[in-house]
């Protein structure tokens, strides 16, 4: 399998610096109908790309897609900066060679995908990238158990602290119920009822954003199943707990749902 691995200037060369060696790991095709950015999680305090990032890619390539995974920036990194690199990514896949492109992320990595999704024509990514009109814009997300909300009683505290910094009030928009509107792209959703670290009412609630907007969507939720099973198979190498063939089949109705946009 072809395999590539860029710094965060190769990614774009107007992207800027920080504490964090931002990288890309592209897999397989360069050119190919469907790119795929995956965005593992990790509460913007570090990136789970072993179990949530290179596995998935890895799927995704071996499915015929162009993939990569995002290792992007996290605490002592502040947001916009991984909003850049997440629509720098976008914008590298599609120049690339993939003719649509989606973003694919896990628990904080799904808000980030969300972010990607909702927020890409944001000034600050304009101003900074200076990128071609729409390179940014992904054409379908993939959010996997994503945080969406910082709203009590269910938001996720230690997510919005390490991408804002501790006591920094959240942009209603990085709340992603706000932001979801017509510039949304179809959204595939899954999450377990069973998760205790980020409670399902994150997927719910971004889902009945998406049908208010009038947004395509398609929604899995599976009974059981704890936090972080990314793949739910060996291929991701989780606990016994995380690996559940009924779960794993969120991979192939995603590659089903991707394939029928």
């Amino acid at each position: 399998m072809n395999i590539q691995r860029l710094d965060r200037t190769a990614i774009h060369p107007r992207l800027p610096a920080g504490a964090t060696r931002a990288a890309l790991t592209a897999y397989g095709p360069e050119r190919a109908d469907w790119g795929v950015v995956v965005l593992p999680g990790g509460g913007y305090g570090l990136t789970a790309a072993d179990r949530e990032g290179h596995p998935v890619a890895a799927a995704f390539a071996e499915a015929g897609y162009a993939a990569a995974v995002l290792e992007y920036s996290v605490a002592p990194d502040r947001w916009p900066l991984p909003l850049l690199e997440a629509a720098a990514a976008v914008a590298f896949l599609r120049r690339r060679g993939a003719a649509r492109v989606a973003v694919c992320g896990f628990s904080a990595g799904g808000h980030l995908a969300g972010c990607a999704a909702n927020l890409w024509d944001a000034p600050e990514v304009r101003e900074t990238l200076d990128l071609p009109e729409g390179a940014a814009r992904p054409d379908a997300a993939v959010l996997c158990y994503p945080v969406i909300t910082a709203k009590p009683p269910f938001g996720s505290v230690v997510s919005y602290q390490n991408l804002l910094g501790e006591g920094a009030p959240v942009p209603a928009a990085l709340c992603l119920e706000n932001a979801i509107g017509p510039q949304t792209p179809p959204t595939f959703l899954w999450a377990t009822v069973a998760d205790a670290t980020v409670p399902v009412e994150h997927s719910l609630l971004c889902a009945a954003a998406l049908r208010q907007a009038h947004v395509p969507f398609e929604l899995h939720l599976y009974p059981s199943g704890p936090h972080a099973m990314a793949l739910a198979d060996a291929r991701s190498q989780g606990r016994p707990d995380q690996q559940d063939p009924h779960v794993a089949t969120w991979f192939p109705l995603c590659l089903e749902w991707l394939k029928g946009l």
